[in-house]
């Protein structure tokens, strides 16, 4: 039996990666701000600015277009429960 290797890769674990790249793409205004990291990042990804930020705020599930872009899928997985004692 041949079996194939997957890479599982959590929810939280892309929120991370996102994050780090809208961070990698913030600049620093003159007074040493952050800023545009999101606009930038949503340019790289192709999607709007308001996606970028809702999907790091929790208020939508990773897209898509997001997830092909980093090459992933979502995919839902069942785990059987384990049985309590009586």
């Amino acid at each position: 039996m041949k079996f194939d290797t997957v890479k599982v890769v959590t929810r939280e674990a892309f929120l991370e990666h996102l994050v780090g790249i809208v961070e990698s793409n913030h600049t620093k205004s003159k007074n040493g701000s952050k800023r545009g990291g999101i606009r930038t990042t949503a340019g790289l990804y192709g999607v709007h600015p308001t996606e970028i930020s809702n999907v790091l705020a929790g208020v939508l599930r990773p897209t898509k277009k997001l997830l092909e872009h980093e090459g992933l899928e979502a995919v839902t997985v069942y785990v059987r429960k384990e049985k309590r004692d009586a």
